[in-house]
């Protein structure tokens, strides 16, 4: 009778584990995207992009979407005699190619500065990450660091939106949903998918997935020629800016490193 007892015990308490593991992995956080692979092409001008996922219903959430880290040189302009002239070249290393944020509500409403700062979560805290040279004074570093974000900005590669993160019914497969505005001039490479989902001020959860932005057909052609041939690429381009119109303008932004 005991050893009877022991056995159903311990069949029970393998029962409770085995669906305390499952209701765990069932309220984990996850994120898939709409577009895994993009194709840039002579028509490409840019699209959007899904994320969507499960998450916990009691957190709220923020969705970033970010490229790989760059270092980028910048003239600083300033009075002269007079007049705004190029004064001095700045470099910023660690600066994130695009930097993309949703959330359900202000990130500084849900996650606490440390945990902001850990997760570069917000202009402020990528401010925090970018390391500008040389030093500057740390308000004349605040003001460049802000010109810099704006001029991301206006070339469509940064972008913050609060309340743009939608809850739905988890009955239709998926519990929340944003749209990115994604922009012809990403540069091709992998982009970095992250969701976080937020609660007392702490992180509880994360997901990641990934976007793939690469040349296709005419434009990869043209690029690969670009760099092997640079005399037959600039009569390939003649050509094709005689058939292909707006097209090939992605193609010849490309140089600065963007399309």
């Amino acid at each position: 009778m005991i050893r009877r007892f022991a056995k159903y015990t311990m069949l029970s308490l393998l029962a409770m584990g085995a669906l305390a593991i499952l209701a765990s992995s069932a309220s984990a956080m996850t994120a898939k995207t709409n577009h895994d692979d993009i194709k840039i092409g002579l028509t490409y001008h840019g699209g959007t992009v899904s994320v969507s996922g499960l998450a916990d219903p009691n957190v709220e959430l923020i969705m970033k979407i970010t490229g790989e880290d760059a270092t980028e040189k910048l003239m600083r302009k300033d009075k002269a005699a007079g007049m705004w002239m190029n004064v001095e070249e700045i470099t910023l290393d660690h600066v994130p190619e695009i930097y993309y944020l949703r959330s359900t509500k202000d990130p500084e409403t849900i996650l606490s500065a440390e945990q902001l700062n850990q997760y570069v979560i917000g202009y402020p805290a990528l401010r925090d990450k970018i390391d500008l040279k040389p030093a500057k004074p740390p308000e004349q570093m605040a003001r460049l660091l802000d010109d810099f974000i704006k001029y991301k900005q206006e070339g469509k590669l940064y972008s913050e939106s609060l309340g743009n993160v939608d809850i739905k019914p988890e009955d239709i497969g998926e519990s929340y949903n944003t749209v990115f505005d994604w922009p012809y001039q990403a540069p091709p490479g992998q982009y970095q998918v992250d969701g976080y989902a937020g609660r007392d001020g702490q992180v509880i959860d994360t997901a990641k997935s990934q976007v793939t932005v690469e040349q296709d057909g005419a434009v990869k052609s043209l690029s690969d020629m670009a760099r092997n041939n640079g005399a037959v690429y600039g009569l390939a381009a003649i050509g094709v800016s005689v058939t292909a119109g707006f097209g090939v303008g992605i193609v010849f932004k490309s140089g600065g490193g963007s399309h």
